[in-house]
């Protein structure tokens, strides 16, 4: 029996791009011929949002199945204020660099640490003309973390309940830096062992 690999993309602090993450992660599986599928566990429900809209190419659930899914990678697209650190070993941790932002996520951060997950930093929607954001952003860059900067792109996609892998995006302004960037970090997901549990 093939494994599932578990990915929870988690920050109690909201707004912080979790569920863009979890949906355009999904998205980037797909297009390696993955079969993703995201649990939406957000009370707003804006993976579920998206799915309703028709327009994504995986499934989005409420909840765990109680049957094993058809899938091989699953996203959690965790809720805000939720600070009991997820039970996967590898959590996507997004923050914007914002000072009062950055407080949560180090605070998120030393709590998963403390029970050795694996934790990949995704910084988004950076400012790169706020200087405070800017030294912020180079900090954690040089500690490790993927960086995907300010971009119309995504609110476009978010108008209308896309990804930015959406082939009606194709020839969108820096379409294809975007798309590589969320790329990178699927790679880095993909090369940690897969698990099943679901809980």
């Amino acid at each position: 029996m093939m494994k599932i690999k578990l990915v929870s993309v988690w920050n109690p602090k909201g707004g912080q791009g979790k569920s863009m993450l979890a949906l355009n992660l999904a998205s980037a599986s797909v297009e390696l011929g993955l079969k993703p599928l995201v649990i939406c566990q957000d009370q707003q429900g804006t993976s579920m949002l998206y799915f309703k809209g028709g327009k994504l190419p995986f499934e989005v659930k409420a909840q765990i199945p109680k049957q094993r899914p058809d899938a091989d990678i699953i996203f959690f697209d965790h809720q805000a204020s939720d600070w009991e650190v997820p039970t996967p070993n590898l959590i996507v941790m997004p923050l914007k660099p914002a000072r009062d932002q950055y407080a949560t996520y180090i605070d998120a951060f030393k709590r998963a640490k403390s029970l050795n997950k694996d934790i990949l930093t995704v910084v988004t929607d950076g400012q790169a003309h706020r200087a405070d954001e800017k030294r912020t952003t180079q900090a954690l860059k040089e500690k490790g973390a993927f960086v995907i900067p300010s971009s119309g792109v995504f609110s476009r996609a978010a108008e209308e309940y896309r990804t930015i892998f959406d082939p009606a995006l194709n020839k969108a302004y820096k379409i294809n830096e975007r798309r590589r960037e969320i790329s990178k970090i699927l790679g880095r997901i993909l090369m940690e062992q897969p698990t099943t549990e679901l809980v």
